[in-house]
């Protein structure tokens, strides 16, 4: 059956499905990059927290897990606080700007390709890339129709000024919040850490201890 479906697409056809595969993979890829910027985005952000925390354990102020997690966390979101007031604010003004504006001009949808932000965007409409002819026998490959090319639309001029603003307000806060949780995942993984039985560095209530080896190299020295 596949091999007689594949006799039935016309050489265009067979082109069709190609570059649509060749744009899923590359759909794949991007999927991919992005998770794995965000991994190493998390540990650069939880890292952070280390320079905040550094000075109560190492002179002995904080003497258990607890009492660590309790000021650590009292840290993190302060410096939450004092990274996302700004993006917050932002995507505030842009709101009350849609609203205000909105009552003038009448409320519109701000993502519509015939009156809103996307007239400034290709947009496709993938919904008739595939359809079966009317005898039934086959597929006929399409391909995807332009619903929209960029023009100006001066209807459209409120959503022009907020999606942009509370774009910028709205990615910058998730940035906020995601150093807010790597720096908690990192608070969680020092607390086992740095109280724990095995680790040679730090005693819970001593501060600092430097290593054995280095102390008695020293005092040979």
């Amino acid at each position: 059956m596949i091999n007689r479906l594949l006799i039935q697409l016309t050489e265009a056809d067979k082109r069709i499905i190609f570059v649509i595969l060749v744009i899923f993979v590359l759909i794949l890829v991007l999927i991919a990059l992005i998770g794995f910027l965000v991994v190493r985005v998390m540990k650069y952000q939880g890292k952070k927290i280390n320079n905040h925390i550094t000075a109560p354990v190492v002179t002995g102020v904080i003497t258990n897990e607890k009492e660590f997690k309790k000021y650590a966390r009292k840290k993190n979101l302060w410096l939450f606080y004092h990274q996302a007031r700004i993006p917050a604010l932002i995507a505030l003004i842009a709101a009350i700007f849609y609203v205000v504006a909105s009552l003038f001009t009448g409320f519109k949808n701000p993502f519509s390709y015939e009156n809103g932000f996307t007239t400034l965007l290709f947009v496709w409409d993938f919904s008739k890339i595939i359809t079966i002819p009317e005898s039934g026998a086959g597929l006929l490959i399409n391909w995807p129709t332009v619903l929209n090319s960029p023009h100006i639309v001066a209807e459209a001029w409120v959503s022009y000024v907020f999606v942009p603003i509370a774009a910028v307000g709205i990615i910058w806060y998730l940035i906020s919040v995601q150093a807010f949780i790597a720096r908690g995942l990192q608070i969680n993984k020092l607390g086992r850490k740095i109280y724990s039985e095995q680790l040679e560095h730090f005693v819970a209530g001593q501060g600092y201890q430097p290593p054995v080896q280095q102390t008695e190299q020293t005092t040979e020295k």
